[in-house]
């Protein structure tokens, strides 16, 4: 398995590659400008060498005059060159030839290097020149001297050599250079970043409430300090959540379990007839079927919230609905003496999951029936174009209006007011996480006539990005 790099090795080797590649390039690029120019100064000052040549024959008045001198040591260090007349007659030539020169190929006025014996080499140049005119003539003949001169490059090329050794070194100077100044910018700058994970490898569950401090942090690093502290504080919710949940659940099945006992003990106390027995075991029974409702409600509100329904999505007919729901619950309404109204009319329907919209049909409607004080009314109302879905009624009481938003909580269950029947204060909690889930909200109001309704309604569209 290959090595994985840490961050601050490919961040030093990312920008190093960079640095090495500008350098490199630049120093390419000052190397070759330089040549070029060098070279064209070994041109120029060949070309002058070869007009100095051409200097020493001078045009009078009867013909071209040689002076002396042109073949002694007075000539450049190195030079060679050959003088000849426009019909090719040589008229004078370097006594210090370097070696046999290949001129085969040569074009008027363009310089071209040539091998020499021992492997240096050596600049040629051949021009077309003019001889010097004596000042007493005044009609020159025209004619052209050809003046070829060469001279060993070893110079130059030792010059090339070193200016190339020398900006290699100078490239890996400052790349040593950059690479330590990189490495510790980026280690004080991961430095940071190592901190921030020791902070977060610090936090468990014991210390959710810890939260990373974004003051000393690059900006870059903020937007996920942020993230990891949303992300801290929603698990921190969730814990307290569960332990509050797990308290309350505690606390529920405590009493129909005390019940139980209670019951149990005292029948187990001393010897009693088959009647008495039979009015225990009722009692017991009763109370399981309480236990069972918590745990069915439980249940009901665990699913909910880790949203495990089937999220079917088909028409369903609300008045329909609400007929077969109250049917379930018409022996409550019965015994209590309420009278229930549906007033939601034939054949209306709206787009939802039908088993999660059952319940909440069926938590809202058993509320009203278990609440409504005895011989008191239900009613039920829909208008989908509004965006009321469904709003059920009851002729109250109504509630203190700091309880109308509280009464969603889990085990609320509000005192002295509708405070008869047997429901353990989650069918509400169930709703409201269903009604999120459906993309709906519910609200409890009380209205002007003195009766309490609850209304579940489209959740508003959020605003668009700006």
């Amino acid at each position: 398995m290959s090595r994985r790099w840490s961050l601050r090795r490919r961040l030093v080797g990312s920008v190093l590659a960079v640095v090495a590649v500008a350098l490199g390039t630049l120093a390419l690029l000052l190397y070759l400008s330089l040549r070029e120019t060098l070279w064209e100064r070994f041109d120029e000052d060949l070309g002058e060498e070869a007009r100095a040549v051409a200097a020493r024959v001078e045009e009078g008045p009867g013909g071209w005059e040689l002076e002396d001198g042109a073949g002694s040591p007075e000539a450049a260090e190195g030079l060679w060159y050959a003088l000849r007349a426009d019909d090719g007659r040589m008229l004078d030539g370097s006594m210090r030839v370097p070696g046999p020169v290949d001129l085969d190929g040569l074009q008027l006025g363009t310089p071209v290097t040539r091998p020499l014996p021992g492997g240096a080499r050596t600049r040629v140049l051949r021009l077309s020149l003019s001889p010097r005119l004596d000042d007493a003539v005044t009609r020159p003949s025209g004619r052209k001297l050809e003046v070829t001169v060469a001279h060993p490059t070893a110079e130059l090329e030792t010059t090339l050599a070193t200016l190339r050794a020398q900006l290699a070194g100078a490239t890996g100077l400052v790349s040593v250079a950059a690479a330590l100044l990189v490495g510790w910018v980026v280690t004080r700058s991961v430095r940071r970043v190592e901190t921030l994970g020791r902070e977060i490898d610090r936090i468990d569950a014991s210390g959710l409430e810890r939260r990373l401090s974004a003051a000393e942090l690059p900006l870059e690093l903020e937007p996920a300090a942020s993230k990891v502290n949303e992300l801290l504080g929603r698990i921190q919710a969730s814990f307290d959540h569960e332990r509050r949940f797990s308290q309350d659940v505690a606390h529920e099945l405590r009493t129909p379990l005390a019940g139980i006992l209670a019951t149990t003990e005292v029948a187990l106390s001393r010897q009693r007839s088959v009647g008495e027995y039979r009015q225990s075991l009722e009692a017991t029974h009763q109370i399981g079927q309480q236990m069972r409702a918590v745990v069915e409600s439980l249940l009901q509100l665990a699913r909910a919230e880790a949203g495990t329904f089937s999220s079917r999505t088909e028409p369903v007919d609300l008045r329909e609905l609400v007929d077969r729901t109250y049917a379930q619950l018409e022996a409550e309404a019965a015994r209590r003496g309420l009278r229930f109204t549906n007033h939601i009319a034939s054949g209306t329907e709206v787009l939802s999951d039908p088993l999660a919209l059952r319940m909440v049909t069926e938590n809202l409607l058993a509320n009203a029936l278990a609440y409504t004080e005895p011989g008191g009314w239900v009613a039920t109302r829909s208008d989908p174009r509004e965006g009321l879905w469904l709003l059920v009624e009851d002729s109250g009481p109504q509630l203190p209006a700091d309880d109308l938003e509280r009464i969603f909580e889990r085990f609320v269950r509000l005192d002295p007011a509708r405070t008869v029947g047997s429901h353990h204060g989650i069918g509400l909690a169930v709703v409201r996480t269903l009604c999120g889930r459906l993309g709906l909200r519910v609200s409890a109001e009380n209205l002007e006539e003195g009766s309490l309704a609850f209304a579940v309604r489209e959740a508003p569209s959020p605003p668009p990005d700006a």
